[in-house]
């Protein structure tokens, strides 16, 4: 992003289903898609998130707790309408998504400790026996694993590092 602006701020944000909303592959690659669409329009930065069948979780650098909550509100938006246009998916469109109020993230370490603990939510709830073996998590980015365009990886390796390789051996010791 050439031309960020000043006062920005880092939030966790969490959107939750009452239904697994998200359980289907296909559903998560659609949300993310939609995400960096949205992203880019209201010039975010993720730094980590974690998609699960019944929640998503992102930290988030913004303008405001406003944009976060506009942007995500809009991205709930599209894919509960572009689920809904498939018969498939019909009868999970009435599904609710309700999402967080923004908290904002005020020092490096919170940023770090927040993304950690965002990452180790697939192992902690069983989904894994690995961190790097869930796909649907900024941690395979960081780890080296796979590139998602999404995640913005400089700010939370700089917690660890200026160098990028000590950056990550140190990152992945920590989510340990």
């Amino acid at each position: 992003m050439a031309h960020r602006r000043r006062n920005r701020k880092i939030y966790y944000y969490v959107l939750e289903s009452r239904r697994y909303l998200f359980a289907d592959e296909r559903d998560k690659r659609k949300l993310l898609d939609i995400l960096s669409d949205v992203g880019q329009e209201e010039e975010w930065l993720v730094y980590a998130f974690c998609l699960m069948d019944n929640a998503a979780y992102f930290v988030i650098e913004a303008s405001g707790a406003a944009s976060v909550r506009r942007g995500i509100q809009r991205a709930a938006g599209r894919f509960l309408g572009e689920c809904g246009a498939n018969q498939a998916y019909a009868p999970r469109r009435e599904a609710a998504l309700a999402g967080s109020e923004p908290r904002e993230l005020e020092s490096l370490k919170e940023i770090a400790d927040c993304c950690r603990q965002i990452h180790r939510i697939p192992l902690e709830e069983g989904y894994v026996g690995r961190l790097a073996d869930y796909w649907w998590s900024s941690y395979i980015t960081y780890a080296g694993g796979y590139e998602w365009e999404l995640v913005d990886c400089r700010v939370f390796s700089l917690c660890f590092s200026a160098d990028p390789e000590v950056a990550r051996r140190r990152l992945l010791r920590f989510h340990q």
